[in-house]
């Protein structure tokens, strides 16, 4: 078993070159497109997680990475994958204000609605840092502004 991930999400499979899933989250948190389509196409599991269950996903969206969050797209990760906390890539992007990775996650059929475990949206999470550009997108896009937080 791979230190750091969590074999519940079959996380510890390794790609034909011997690399692990915590390799995919490392590529995907750094911006490495490149090395990101290498492990998928050496077999890793695209939709692993790390102990509080992001994945590759999650972490090239909360860092900006459209390239990466392209690519993950395109070769069929998960957009609405929950972190332990219930977040997905999209309110982690909507938190950040990444307006470009908000809009290829809904592209992709991200449920704006979606709700964390104590109950956030990504457009709550959007407001509450003052992005009004993913706040605009995501109200145009069918986010429901009566959603409660509890």
């Amino acid at each position: 078993m791979t230190k750091g991930v969590d074999p519940q999400h079959g996380s510890s499979k390794r790609g034909m070159g011997g690399e692990t899933c915590e390799s995919l989250l490392r590529a995907a948190r750094a911006g490495d497109t490149q090395k990101v389509v290498d492990l998928i196409n050496s077999g890793v599991n695209i939709n692993a997680t790390n102990p509080t269950g992001l994945t590759a996903l999650h972490l090239a969206a909360k860092e900006g990475h459209i390239a990466v969050v392209k690519e993950l797209i395109l070769h069929g990760a998960d957009v609405n994958a929950a972190s332990k906390k219930g977040n997905t890539a999209l309110h982690i992007a909507s938190l950040a204000g990444h307006l470009d990775v908000v809009k290829a996650l809904i592209d992709a059929n991200a449920n704006p609605n979606c709700q964390s475990v104590v109950g956030f949206t990504p457009l709550y999470m959007a407001a509450q840092e003052n992005h009004l550009d993913v706040v605009i997108l995501l109200l145009n896009k069918g986010a429901n502004q009566s959603l409660t937080t509890e």
